[in-house]
C-alpha cells in the first residue's frame, strides 16, 4: 500500500495485526522493513497493530528527486501517515538507526507518542561507529587510528576503511548476528525488491545532522520507553544503551546480537508485550 507526502512522494507501508497501533521504523540507513515484517507477524500481531514503514528513498518507496533525505522531513513522514491512517495515537518503535528517528520523532510529536519501543538502536552514530572501529581494528590486527570526531568525512572514511576490510574477511556479519545462518535467512527475503536509492545512506553519512548526539533528548522525553539491547550487539555496542537517559523507561539485555527478533524472539515477543501491557 502507499500514500503521498505533502511534497510528493509516495511511501510504501503495510499494516497488518490487532490491538493499539504500532509504526516499526527501520534501520540500516537505507534498509526496508520487510524482513522485520516477516519475523514479527507471528511474534507481535496477536496483540499490536503493527505498521511497517519503508522510509522515503528505502525499499519499495519512491526516492526523493530533491534528495530530500533530511532529519526533519523523515520525521514529518512518519507524522503524515498517522494522519492518513487515522491514528489518534501509537507506539513507536525503532531498530538500529531507526532509534534515532523514533526518538526525534517523540520529541517533536509527543501528543501522537503513546510510548517508544527501541531495539538495539543506536542514538549516536559516533559512539557507535567508534565501537565498530575500535571492534573492527581489533579483529583485523591492526593499530586504532586517531577517531577525530572533529570532522564528520574523515571519521566516516576510517569507519568504512575497516568495514571493506571486514567484509573482505568475511567477518563482519559477526558483528550484528551470532548464527551467520540467519543472515542467509534474510539474504533470501532481501533479493527481490530492496532497490534503495544510494543517495539515502550518502545523504545521512555526509550530514552533520544525523550526527548529534541524540541521547542528550532522552533526559526530556517523558513518554514510556522500553529498551531493548543485545549482549553481543556489536553493531551500535553492546554498552550503548547504557547512555540513555529516559525518565520513564525499562530496560532488557537479551542474550544476543543486533536482531533479537531473529535469534532471540522469545525474549523479543515477551519484552514488547509485557511493556505494552503494563
Amino acid at each position: 500500500m502507499e500514500f503521498r507526502t505533502s511534497d510528493g512522494l509516495e511511501l510504501y507501508y503495510d499494516k497488518s495485526g490487532k490491538g493499539v497501533p504500532c509504526v516499526y521504523l527501520h534501520g540500516g540507513p537505507g534498509y526496508w522493513s520487510k524482513s522485520f515484517q516477516h519475523y514479527s507477524q507471528q511474534l507481535l500481531e496477536d496483540k499490536l497493530e503493527m505498521v511497517y514503514l519503508d522510509q522515503r528513498g528505502c525499499g519499495r518507496s519512491e526516492n526523493s528527486p530533491a534528495q530530500d533525505y533530511s532529519l526533519s522531513r523523515i520525521i514529518a513522514d512518519i507524522e503524515e501517515l498517522r494522519i492518513f491512517l487515522g491514528v489518534n495515537e501509537w507506539y513507536v518503535m525503532g531498530h538500529s538507526f531507526g532509534g534515532i528517528l523514533a526518538v526525534n520523532y517523540a520529541e517533536r510529536y509527543p501528543e501522537g507518542t503513546k510510548g517508544i519501543i527501541l531495539s538495539n538502536v543506536t542514538l549516536n552514530m559516533i559512539d557507535s561507529f567508534g565501537h565498530q572501529i575500535n571492534k573492527g581494528s581489533n579483529v583485523i590486527g591492526i593499530e586504532v587510528r586517531d577517531l577525530s570526531t572533529n570532522n564528520i568525512s574523515s571519521f566516516i572514511d576510517s569507519y568504512f576503511s575497516i568495514l571493506t576490510q571486514l567484509l573482505d574477511k568475511e567477518t563482519y556479519f559477526k558483528f550484528q548476528y551470532m548464527d551467520l545462518d540467519n543472515k542467509k535467512s534474510v539474504d533470501l527475503i532481501d533479493q527481490y525488491g530492496l532497490n534503495s536509492d544510494p543517495i539515502f545512506q550518502q545523504y545521512v553519512f555526509s550530514s552533520e545532522e544525523y550526527f548529534q548526539d541524540f541521547t542528550l533528548l532522552s533526559k526530556d522525553i517523558l513518554k514510556p520507553v522500553l529498551i531493548i539491547a543485545g549482549d553481543y550487539d556489536d553493531a551500535v555496542g553492546p554498552k550503548h544503551h547504557q547512555l540513555f537517559n529516559f525518565p520513564n523507561s525499562k530496560t532488557r539485555v537479551i542474550n544476543g546480537g543486533h536482531h533479537p527478533y531473529i535469534e532471540n524472539q522469545l525474549e523479543f515477543k515477551d519484552a514488547i508485550l509485557n511493556f505494552v501491557k503494563e
